[in-house]
């Protein structure tokens, strides 16, 4: 049953459709998984096919443009192009590492080269019997393949067929080949073209499914791959938020240990500092009063407000109000004591220094501002 005005029957219509869903569904995947080079040769693979039945089914027709020489020449085209890539699609989807020499050489003496024969000899004898003489060639290098094929997959595993996926990959490969080696023989009996699409399309559809049921495999591998690695994610997050909480809780305690370390200096500093400052006013009380003493004083009361600045620091730490800001400071007295202390270092080295310092120029902290 052939579809209406057309030469090609339903069987190969049913092929394409086949084949033209699947096409379509592999450059989906394609678009989605860029990095999967498997996928590009399987889109070239079913496209190949694709051609292949169309340009068998439809031609050769009157109805259709062009010759009737060129009509066949382009449909035994796709019959050769074809079996051309297979050495290349097992070469790279299988690593056969062992037929290299056909997919880039071997298909190209004799597949190619005999096309252009059968071409020359069919356009010179005007007579496609004459030319068909010529499919032996390919009939006997595929045989020559297939042999080549079955010591590339014992060589990949190592004469070792025991496992399921060795014996599955020879088998799947040799029923995918076997067909197309009948081709030849299918043309020249002309057996129809239901027989020789069911024979080369199941061949190829096998193969394709063997990839893909490889393919599904690796993903759903992945895919669990992905799951345990997303729990040993979380075990690890676990781990990692105790170990932080047990080195916060570490750096609080050793934090805890500086502050108190500092407040007993404090406490152990203040109580030398009242004993100098109640010697230093008995001492000034019962003296004339100088300059100097009355440096030595104000630096002593620094030194004290400093020690009270550190019990400050920790009661702010702990939550406590501690400052007031109205203090006032007498910015004169502190330029003044400066400009003492370091008279001493300046009068050694013969360096002498003027000031002008106004006298009681008082500031007062500003809480707004401060605040």
């Amino acid at each position: 049953m052939l579809i209406p005005g057309t030469q090609m029957h339903i069987v190969t219509f049913f092929f394409v459709s086949i084949e033209i869903v699947i096409f379509f569904y592999l450059l989906i995947y394609r678009l989605a998984r860029p990095d999967d080079k498997t996928t590009y040769l399987n889109i070239t693979l079913i496209f190949l096919l694709i051609i292949y039945n169309v340009a068998s089914g439809l031609l050769p027709d009157v109805n259709m443009p062009g010759t009737l020489f060129m009509q066949l020449s382009l449909a035994y085209a796709t019959g050769f192009i074809t079996p051309c890539y297979f050495p290349y699609y097992v070469y790279k989807a299988f690593s056969l590492e062992k037929m290299k020499f056909h997919a880039f050489k071997g298909v190209y003496i004799f597949l190619v080269l005999p096309y252009y024969l059968f071409v020359i000899i069919f356009a010179a004898t005007n007579n496609i019997e004459n030319a068909k003489n010529l499919l032996i060639v390919p009939v006997l290098y595929a045989l020559w393949v297939i042999i080549s094929m079955a010591k590339a997959i014992k060589f990949k595993y190592n004469n070792d067929f025991s496992g399921k996926k060795s014996k599955e990959e020879m088998i799947v490969l040799m029923l995918s080949l076997t067909p197309w080696v009948m081709l030849p023989v299918i043309d020249f009996l002309n057996l129809g073209q239901v027989v020789e699409a069911c024979i080369t399309n199941a061949g190829f559809l096998a193969l394709f499914a063997l990839q893909m049921n490889r393919h599904i495999k690796e993903v759903r591998t992945e895919h669990e791959r992905l799951i345990v690695s997303e729990k040993e994610l979380l075990n690890w997050n676990s781990s990692l938020q105790i170990e932080v909480n047990k080195r916060t809780k570490d750096l609080e305690i050793i934090n805890e240990q500086r502050t108190n370390t500092l407040v007993n200096l404090a406490h152990e500093t203040k109580t030398p500092l009242t004993l100098i400052n109640n010697y230093l006013e008995e001492y000034i009380s019962n003296n004339n009063h100088s300059e100097e003493i009355e440096f030595v004083r104000r630096s002593l009361q620094k030194l004290s407000t400093d020690i009270t600045n550190l019990f400050d620091v920790e009661k702010f730490n702990r939550g406590f109000g501690i400052y007031d800001h109205t203090q006032v400071c007498n910015f004169s007295e502190i330029l003044n004591d400066n400009i003492l202390l370091f008279s001493a270092y300046a009068k050694e080295r013969n360096i002498e220094i003027k000031k002008s310092v106004t006298k009681d120029i008082v500031i007062k902290a500003d809480p707004l501002a401060i605040n």
